[in-house]
């Protein structure tokens, strides 16, 4: 009976550890799984991009933008193309300034015309203010430009030339769009551009700029960008999602 004891406690012995050792095994795939899952979540779906290798078109591209894109004195420095619509900004009347916030001669468009003329003033003859000073436009051209590089939509367009015309920056007559030329100067803005990355498709773009005549330097402000490259017809273009001054400067 003693013998049959003993061998008894033994089994139970190893049984125990058994369920032990089976615990163990658990306990660890289970830590080394967390660790897995805790690697992946702390990965960034973005990369960081070296600001000294941006695309020169990208970052003239922002620049042009930044020195001529106009909002109303005291609105807010701010672009988003999903409200382009809204009636508080309009690309249009960007597009479409004196000087322009895109380089026009980049794009496949018609004729930007500057016109001097005080016997033959535009249609509605507001450049009779101007001494007969203005530009037209290719309406289709100026539409390509905000459909393809600014993705707004075609209603976002009609809002924008109710717009326009209510606050005379522009307007459409036949195939072409008239603005009064009042003269601009050069801005004298110096850029830094700051930090990027990208998620492989959208690249968020950070940079700086200031103010420089010559004789001082002073900060104008920081602003961020999302933008994207797409390719139409074969050329690839690069193209504004969300612009904003996410700083002032002095």
């Amino acid at each position: 009976m003693k013998k049959n004891s003993s061998i008894n406690k033994k089994n139970v012995f190893l049984r125990v550890a058994a369920v032990l050792t089976a615990a163990v095994m658990l306990l660890s795939a289970a830590a080394c799984s967390g660790k897995e899952e805790n690697n992946t979540s702390s990965e960034s779906p973005f990369t960081e991009l070296k600001v000294e290798e941006l695309d020169s078109e990208l970052t003239n591209f922002l620049i042009r933008f930044t020195d001529w894109y106009e909002v109303e004195e005291g609105d807010k420095v701010a672009y988003d193309s999903e409200k382009a619509g809204d009636g508080k900004t309009n690309i249009l009347r960007s597009i479409l300034g004196n000087a322009g916030c895109v380089e026009w001669s980049k794009y496949p468009v018609g004729e930007r015309k500057e016109v001097y003329n005080t016997k033959k003033l535009d249609p509605k003859k507001w450049a009779k203010d101007s001494n007969g000073a203005y530009i037209v436009f290719d309406s289709k051209g100026a539409d390509w430009i905000a459909t393809n590089i600014f993705n707004v939509t075609e209603d976002d367009i009609e809002v924008m030339r109710e717009q326009g015309e209510q606050n005379k920056w522009f307007y459409l007559k036949g195939d072409k769009y008239y603005t009064v030329i009042y003269g601009v100067g050069d801005p004298l803005t110096e850029y830094t551009f700051d930090s990027a990355k990208t998620d492989g498709t959208v690249y968020y773009v950070n940079y700086s700029a200031s103010f420089n005549n010559g004789e001082e330097i002073i900060p104008k402000g920081s602003y961020s960008a999302e933008v994207q490259k797409k390719s139409i017809e074969g050329i690839d273009y690069w193209t504004l999602n969300k612009f904003e001054q996410t700083s002032e400067g002095e």
